[in-house]
């Protein structure tokens, strides 16, 4: 750490740190961990506990934004208009992308940790492990955001050779013409890292903002998800949900005062709302609260008077206006990890694709049980019918989550049944994405092509 870091892929404030810049990064207090304890306070660094951002929903269809009023597209940020109208270019040259920037700051602080923790000497042998699966699952975690915002949707007959996104596995990022590594070598690494952690993570945290066994064994299940390996993904969801299957009633919450903001509704959110068992914040800590109104479609997927989702998180009344549409307006603390919710989820979807109808729906009672009032069981005749039950509501469950829908569009649109084009209008003009856009794809940002020559771009 004595030498001089060129933060070609982090790109931070500045071009260089040295060690006397370490502290400014890291937890006071710590130079360069040699404890056990210096390793415990990385891993509880308040920049660790948050995740990238959530504007890639300004692409999806689950927003809307009118051209005037207090909310609408005229004041966004200009990377902001780029996603909604679908623009080649998103990031100019001298702008920041938040999720590429975060996230390889992320994977920095938890490389230190996993090449520096199983040295120390003042811990037990199960003290360090645990400690080095926990940033094993968080760099497994920040590796499917990039791979999956960055890079073709993972598909086993290309992801070989499609370009994915430069593999960092050593805290030394003084490295000059990265190149990306394919898709399949980045799932390989994601897969290995959490198969290592699940040997060591603990079955229970003191607080969900440390990684446990079944954010492990879930983090796993949304890996095969991804990959379209629907017998492992419901393996590891049922596995997962067997050391914590905990859900929130939001039947017994309400809006508690309309003129607020933030204390708008009494919902317990962060680690005081039992379904969160991996807690990782947006950059700012509401998320996507009060940035846009959910379309159309969306809002017309909740049941307005028994659905407490809807009730809840949407309103059309806010800052003292009324809407003519519904703004997303929780105002909690916007959890881009993982929950109990996703994991049941995932569990239906792949019992609907590759296993019983009837389990299926028996996992949408278990958790519409706890968001809708007077709720009935429901039943599907087919798989299929199964299958549009519970991916309607795994979109009604995770909107306005990060990079979720982008993700779940991505690769929905690979069958047809669900490829959709999605249309946007701002200032008059109507704006579409295709199911087979290169658009979807995020762009390698401006700065980090300028620095890395050899680094193949994306085509959009």
């Amino acid at each position: 750490m004595r030498n001089k870091i060129v933060l070609f892929l982090l790109f931070l404030v500045g071009s260089l740190i040295s060690c006397d810049n370490f502290l400014d990064i890291q937890p006071k207090g710590i130079v360069i961990p040699r404890y056990y304890e210096d390793y415990e306070k990385l891993i509880n660094y308040a920049q660790l506990l948050k995740a990238s951002d959530s504007y890639p929903n300004f692409m999806t269809d689950d927003v809307y934004l009118p051209d005037d009023g207090d909310v609408n597209f005229n004041d966004l940020e200009v990377p902001h208009r780029n996603l909604y109208t679908f623009q080649a270019e998103i990031f100019g040259d001298a702008e920041i992308d938040g999720l590429w920037q975060y996230s390889y700051q992320h994977i920095y602080y938890y490389n230190t940790i996993i090449e520096g923790v199983m040295e120390v000497e003042d811990a037990s042998l199960d003290k360090k492990r645990s400690l080095y699966a926990e940033a094993l699952v968080g760099r497994a975690f920040e590796y499917l955001t990039l791979v999956n915002a960055y890079a073709n949707h993972y598909d086993k007959n290309t992801a070989a050779t499609d370009p994915g996104v430069p593999l960092m596995l050593d805290k030394e990022i003084n490295k000059s013409n990265l190149e990306r590594a394919s898709v399949q070598q980045v799932y390989d690494q994601i897969s290995r890292d959490l198969d290592t952690a699940a040997l060591y993570l603990p079955n229970k945290q003191k607080t969900a903002y440390r990684a446990s066994k079944p954010v492990g064994l879930g983090m796993l299940a949304r890996m095969y998800l991804y990959m379209g390996n629907y017998n492992e993904a419901l393996k590891y969801a049922k596995l997962s949900l067997a050391e914590n299957s905990s859900l929130l009633d939001l039947k017994n919450y309400s809006v508690v005062d309309p003129e607020k903001s933030i204390r708008r509704i009494d919902v317990p959110y962060g680690a005081d709302n039992p379904e969160n068992i991996y807690i990782r914040l947006a950059p700012w800590t509401f998320g996507f609260s009060g940035t846009a109104f959910g379309s159309d479609e969306l809002v017309a997927l909740y049941d307005h008077d028994n659905d407490m989702r809807f009730k809840l998180f949407f309103t059309n009344y806010a800052y003292g206006v009324n809407y003519d549409h519904y703004l997303w307006f929780p105002y909690i603390y916007a959890n881009m990890a993982m929950s109990v919710p996703e994991i049941i989820l995932i569990a239906a979807e792949c019992e609907a694709r590759v296993g019983s109808k009837d389990q299926a729906m028996l996992y949408l009672d278990q958790l519409l049980e706890y968001r809708i009032v007077g709720y009935q069981s429901q039943t599907a005749a087919t798989k299929e019918e199964a299958l549009d039950n519970v991916l309607k509501e795994r979109r009604k469950e995770m909107c306005m989550l990060g990079c979720t829908r982008v993700i779940d569009l991505k690769r929905l649109n690979r069958e047809p049944r669900y490829a959709k084009t999605i249309t946007h209008v701002a200032n008059g003009q109507t704006y579409t994405l295709a199911p087979d856009s290169p658009r979807y794809i995020f762009p390698i940002p401006p700065k980090v092509a300028s620095f890395n020559p050899n680094m193949v771009l994306n085509e959009r």
